[in-house]
Order: structure tokens, then sequence, then C-alpha cells
């Protein structure tokens, strides 16, 4: 049974707006801790804090009361550091379902930043999902012919292609917006900016991006098929995950989008590459201090743990079908849950992270896009979806920079990988992506 005073102390979603932040040193000679260890809580996504002008952590006045038993219980210190899963487990077991599902996707959005990231970004931990996404095509080594020739095949539908794709770029905006974040997926949360529909609706954040990243799988599967039948819902991601996987592993569905749970599958890792950094600590997931080896197992560990009572001998579960589960369970069975979070810290991380995994699963469909339309089909499909949705709709318009799908398409023109520059298609106000 919890007492009152180790639920206050745990976590505050309730913000005061005159809540007071004070800076690392000021904290560390409040409550005698250490610097290096506010940091180290900071990292682990254990202690709120926002960014200033400079730089630097500034912790907010909620937090006292659990900075005051760090300071006060030596066993608590230790083990809050020490735990692999969030510490909220243990003080909060009504959070157990959403932490489930928090903590999965979280450990794929880091295989994606670790898998992807050059040693420097590593190192200094200021992921960009921009740039994050640049050093993706390049280690995926994009070659439109070889895609040709092994991914598009049978009896391909480019028509149900492209409804399937544009109901992804919908989703995927309508799950982004209005982008408060920018391009920042780092540790680190800015409150500066606010989100009023996760704040209002938070499950909206979890249906969206499950739909929009469903949409894009069902997309893939007329790449061969085109007489299967969609309306039931389902039926495409298991087409996808027993007949294309497979093939898209080998050649453009890297780790750790190739990880899978099947009844009886293999025990050998996933991970297609080896990298130096990967050995260092600075290479390591902050929760738990993990390496990408550590992830991957974990990862494998609770897929199966959610699929192992249902599965048979021929089914496939993929990183998709953890979220139609979480999409489920937010919809019907853990709306409370995540109206009382609001939009603390889980639920902000929670958005930051499905945004990842989201923006490259957007990409890798493109990428088959321009394979299976051509450029000009593709280009042609991008001009009309930006013309008609977003050029004439002005809270769109003005997020022009951050839009997904704009952002990946500059970011293949820039890369060679298309040379066509849709038509109007002129920002609104100062650039913010950084080209690398």
């Amino acid at each position: 049974m919890l007492t009152r005073d180790k639920e206050e102390v745990v976590y505050s979603y309730e913000r005061n707006f005159m809540t007071e932040y004070k800076t690392i040193e000021e904290i560390s000679d409040k409550f005698s801790l250490k610097k290096e260890y506010l940091v180290q809580l900071i990292r682990l996504n254990i202690l709120d804090h926002r960014i200033d002008k400079k730089g630097d952590y500034l912790v907010p006045d909620y937090s006292y009361p659990t900075l005051k038993l760090l300071s006060d219980d030596k066993k608590y210190r230790s083990e809050i550091i020490k735990k692999r899963r969030h510490f909220l487990y243990e003080y909060h077991p009504e959070l157990t379902d959403y932490l489930r599902f928090h903590d999965i996707v979280d450990m794929f959005a880091w295989m994606i930043k670790m898998r992807f990231s050059p040693e420097d970004i590593l190192k200094n931990r200021k992921y960009r999902i921009d740039e994050l996404f640049q050093h993706f095509l390049k280690e995926i080594n994009f070659n439109l012919t070889k895609i040709r020739r092994s991914l598009i095949g049978g009896s391909p539908s480019k028509e149900k292609f492209k409804f399937h794709l544009t109901q992804g770029w919908y989703n995927e905006i309508a799950a982004g917006f209005p982008f408060v974040q920018d391009f920042n997926i780092s540790s680190s949360l800015n409150y500066k900016g606010s989100d009023p529909e996760a704040e209002l609706f938070p499950s909206w954040k979890i249906i969206k991006s499950y739909y929009s990243i469903y949409s894009y799988f069902t997309a893939l599967v007329f790449t061969e098929n085109k007489d299967l039948k969609t309306a039931e819902h389902r039926k495409s991601s298991i087409y996808f995950n027993r007949h294309q996987l497979n093939k898209y592993s080998k050649l453009i569905l890297k780790f750790p989008f190739n990880i899978y749970y099947k009844k009886g599958s293999r025990n050998k890792s996933f991970l297609d590459s080896s990298k130096r950094a990967w050995k260092f600590k600075y290479a390591q997931c902050p929760r738990g201090s993990r390496s990408i080896y550590d992830l991957e197992k974990d990862y494998r560990d609770d897929l199966k743990k959610l699929f192992v009572k249902e599965a048979n001998d021929n089914d496939v579960f993929t990183i998709l079908d953890v979220l139609y589960k979480f999409r489920v369970w937010s919809n019907y069975q853990g709306i409370n849950t995540l109206t009382r979070l609001k939009q603390g810290g889980l639920l902000l991380f929670l958005e930051r992270n499905l945004y990842t995994i989201n923006f490259c699963i957007g990409g890798l469909t493109e990428l088959i896009a321009i394979s299976l339309l051509g450029e000009d089909g593709f280009t042609g499909l991008f001009e009309e979806f930006y013309s008609e949705y977003i050029k004439e709709n002005d809270s769109l318009y003005e997020k022009w920079y951050k839009i997904p799908l704009i952002v990946r398409y500059r970011i293949y023109t820039h890369q060679n990988i298309l040379k066509k520059t849709p038509k109007e298609f002129l920002p609104p106000n100062r650039d913010g992506l950084s080209l690398i």
C-alpha cells in the first residue's frame, strides 16, 4: 500500500503556473546532492527539468519532495539509478499497463537512434530527427534498381499504394501537429511550447501514430498483391509480417525494424551491423545504462511476453503489432490513466518516441514509393497532397518546416534521391532544417 507521502514524492502531474526553477548548483546546495548525480537523474528521465538559453539544466520546485527523499535515503538514491525499468513501476502500480507500452516504445526509439547515429552524436547525445534520417539514408545505401527487382513484383497496385500512402501522410501530420518539440529527439525536454490537444486528448497521439504507421505498412502490401482485401483490420499487417518482412529486412528494413517474435524463432541477434562506439558507455541508453545489445535483448523479451499467449506457429509480431495493442489499450482500457498523466514528462517522451518511429517508417515507405511510382509519379502525388491539403490550410502551412513529409522530401533532394522540386514549394518563414 502506498502512503500519501510517497505518492506525492514520486511524481507531480499537476503543475502550478507559478512554478519556480533552480539551477543544478542551487539544487545541489539545497539538498546536499552531488551535481553529477542530479545530471544523471535528468538523463535517466527521473527528474523533470527544462533548459535555459545557455543550455544549462533548471529543476522545477515541484520536484522538491522527490529530491528531499533522495537526500534523506541513501538506499533509495542507489536503487533509483540501478533500475532498468521505469522507477514509477514500484510506486504507481496503476501505471503498470501504461508503462509496459511506454518502455517498449522507448527502447525501440533508442535502438533507432543508437543504430544510425555516428559516434559524435552518440557522445554528445544531441539527437535531431532530420539529421538521424539523413544518416539512416546513407547507411541503407538506397538503390532504386535493387528495390524494384527485389521488392516490387507479383501483381502490384499503384492506385491502392498511393491511397494508403496519403492516408499515412495525413495521420502522421495529425499525430505530430502542432510540432511543438521541433526536431529535437534527445533526452532533455523543454516545456517552452504547449500542445493543447495532447493535454486534453492524450490517447489521440497514440491512436493517430498507430494508424499512420498501419497505413504505411498497408501501402507496402500493394507492391505485390493488388487483390488483398484490407477492409478487415490488421489483414495487411498479418500479410506483411508473414510474406514480406523477411525480404524487406534484407534490403531496406534494417535494425531495429527487422526485429520480430515468432513462436520457436531464432535466438541470435537481429543486429545487421557493428560499430566500435557501441562498446563504450557514451553509446548507452540513459535509463538503466543499457547498450544497444542490452536494449535488443530487453525489447525481444518484452515482445515475447506481449504475444506468447496468442501466438500460433504462423504468427509473426513486430513493432506494428505492439502499437496495435497500445492503440486498443489507450482507446478502451487506459483512457483514465492517460487523462490523469496529462502532459507530464512521460507523455512528452512518448510523443517524441512515437514521432521518431513514425518519421522513419514514413520515410521507408516513401523510398518504396519512389521505386514503384518513379520520380515523376511520386512527385506528382506529393504535389497533389501538398497543394490540396497543406498549402490551403494556413495553420499547417505556418508549420511548413516541421511537417515530416516536407522535411523528408527536402532531404531526398539534398541527397539526390529526387531531383524535382514540387510546384509552389515555398516556405512561409525562417528555415530550421539541418542538412548534413
